[in-house]
């Protein structure tokens, strides 16, 4: 079984993934891009179960969305994102903080495999992954 090790920038906070994830994509969602300012989010999306604060539990805020079914979870510390929750009550991770924590390399199985809600998107993207509504 594949696990990966993610954490903050201060080190306050560490996380284990563990599996495959559910999803590897790029979402372009109105959704996530309210909640995290971004105009869209590389991310792998886990299983409630498939993460497990290994460390600093007593650093971590989670910030409800006043209308949506979605939570962004940060260190208290360096107010790094580690993750956010979906209406499905996935945990979203951010690649690039996966790749930041594996030395500056995504593992090539967490690569992006598609966009998805592309139909939303404030930005195009000139790639050969498929594009989805």
């Amino acid at each position: 079984m594949q696990q990966y090790t993610i954490g903050c920038d201060c080190g306050a906070v560490e996380l284990q993934l563990n599996g495959e994830a559910r999803v590897r994509g790029y979402c372009h969602c109105n959704d996530c891009r309210d909640l995290l300012k971004i105009p869209y989010h590389s991310v792998t999306a886990w299983d409630p179960d498939q993460l497990q604060v290994t460390s600093g539990a007593e650093s971590l805020v989670e910030y409800q969305h006043p209308t949506k079914r979605m939570q962004r979870v940060y260190c208290a510390q360096c107010g790094e994102t580690l993750y956010n929750t979906n209406a499905m009550d996935w945990r979203v991770v951010s690649q690039l903080l996966i790749r930041k924590c594996c030395g500056g390399e995504l593992p090539a199985e967490l690569a992006s495999k598609s966009h998805f809600f592309y139909a939303n998107r404030i930005v195009d993207v000139a790639d050969d992954l498929p594009k989805r509504d």
